[in-house]
């Protein structure tokens, strides 16, 4: 295993902006049960509409996703600017 020394800008829950050396940008460390858990979101939704299960259902699954995404987002983006670092995107 590799040992690099890296700098954590924020933490919040399951989740922290962890900036590499080398790296022009910070990252988003995702804690593998979380990113599962959004992945099934994802797969579900997926599925439900391959089989033509109703809507709403789908749509549910689909908007809890991007709910989800959302917060991620927001968080790095709220770190990256308390720390004076633009987006990269």
């Amino acid at each position: 295993m590799e040992q690099e020394r890296a700098e954590v800008l924020s933490r919040s829950g399951n989740y922290a902006v962890v900036h590499l050396l080398g790296r022009a940008f910070p990252g988003l460390h995702v804690q593998g049960d979380t990113l599962a858990t959004l992945r099934t979101q994802l797969a579900g939704a997926a599925r439900a509409l391959r089989e033509r299960q109703r809507d709403a259902e789908v749509l549910d699954e689909l908007d809890a996703a991007v709910e989800d995404i959302d917060a991620l987002l927001g968080f790095y983006a709220e770190t990256l600017s308390r720390h004076g670092i633009k987006l990269p995107y």
